[in-house]
């Protein structure tokens, strides 16, 4: 497996979290390349999301209201964090700020009342990773869900505001640097499920399609809409399998999902063509099943 990523990327290293085990108790998994080894990490989880370096992964515990937390696992010095604990603390986000390299932790309040998944969320909050205290409001003018990604200047984000309900944040900032909600718009630009936004700064996203065969991947502002089959890759395409829970990666022209959905689930890395037209090959992360949930790759950047 290791030389097979390290052929898809060109060399360069690669890390990949995800969920693994049953729904009520998520492990939470770790590869890198650099030693070919699958680690659990010391801390059940949801929804683990790598920052922009790929040091370290984030995640949310799964326990609600008081006792939610968002905690953090540094992949080199191997120390554990808690960086939030309490109430409308559901991993959203991670971004980092260009002009600051300063790195952004976005929370809201998903299943902080026991309520279904699938239901809207309220108000979104961020906070610097480096200083959790300094906790401000990013936004608050439509319902929010568990779904939110940045182009990487920060002006567009992916976002879903209630399931099946996908399209784009524009936003706004002001002098210090704080979304100004009034000047920021949110328009929708597809359906479906699971979306991502390209972090780069083309502005793409792309959603999956209700069938799981195929995501919906639009150009800036929804523009160029096509259908990209994404379950092609070898042992699923010739059962007629789906997949699912697609995320866009911290490299451009790398999603990862889980094929085929089910128990004999393995998480595979894709790599999209220059053009974002289709994806030209795959390769399996992990070994099929038990059942895995969700990941996040992070692809080493091209020296420039």
């Amino acid at each position: 497996m290791k030389q097979q990523l390290l052929d898809q990327t060109g060399g360069r290293r690669v890390k990949v979290a995800w969920n693994q085990g049953a729904e009520n108790k998520k492990s939470l998994q770790f590869y890198d390349t650099k030693d070919g080894v699958v680690r659990e990490l010391p801390f059940f989880g949801s929804a683990p999301l790598l920052t922009q370096d790929g040091r370290r992964v984030l995640a949310s515990t799964e326990k609600t209201g008081a006792d939610r937390a968002v905690m953090m696992y540094d992949t080199e010095s191997k120390q554990v964090t808690k960086l939030a604990t309490g109430p409308s603390n559901s991993l959203m986000a991670v971004w980092q700020d260009p002009k600051t390299k300063r790195d952004w932790v976005y929370v809201n309040n998903c299943g902080d009342n026991n309520e279904s998944w699938d239901q809207p969320s309220g108000k979104i909050y961020r906070f610097p990773i480096d200083k959790p205290e300094a906790r401000e409001m990013f936004w608050d003018r439509t319902s929010s869900h568990i779904f939110l990604m940045f182009s990487a200047d920060g002006t567009r984000a992916c976002f879903e505001p209630s399931w099946g309900n996908i399209g784009q944040l524009k936003l706004a900032f002001d002098a210090r640097g704080k979304v100004d909600q009034d000047k920021s718009t949110y328009r929708q630009v597809v359906g479906g499920c699971f979306p991502s936004m390209a972090p780069d700064n083309s502005y793409r996203l792309f959603s999956l399609e209700g069938d799981h065969h195929a995501i919906t991947l639009c150009d800036a502002d929804g523009a160029n809409s096509r259908q990209i089959k994404v379950s092609e890759m070898p042992g699923v395409r010739e059962k007629g399998h789906n997949v699912w829970i697609t995320r866009w990666s911290t490299h451009p022209r790398y999603l990862t999902l889980i094929a085929p959905a089910g128990n004999d689930a393995a998480i595979w890395l894709g790599r999209f063509d220059e053009k974002c037209t289709k994806v030209e090959a795959w390769v399996r992360v992990t070994a099929p099943g038990p059942q895995c949930w969700q990941s996040q790759a992070w692809i080493e950047p091209e020296q420039k």
